[in-house]
């Protein structure tokens, strides 16, 4: 047998943990403002013309 035993070969259980310092992020979020902005107006026109449609149709309903 050899003298070593298991227990003195073993890797120690825990790791010493460096100091982690935080990240500072200076980045500001994108402006989404800009990029929808012709999302924003196509869905400004499709209210207006489903608005339209909807009285259109109450219109006729009474009409018919």
């Amino acid at each position: 047998m050899s003298t070593s035993s298991r227990a003195t070969r073993r890797r120690p259980t825990q790791r010493p943990n460096p100091a982690r310092r935080p990240v500072a992020r200076s980045l500001e979020p994108p402006d989404y403002r800009r990029e929808y902005a012709d999302v924003r107006q196509d869905l400004f026109w499709i209210a207006v013309w489903g608005g339209l449609l909807t009285v259109v149709m109450i219109v006729a309903s009474f009409v018919i």
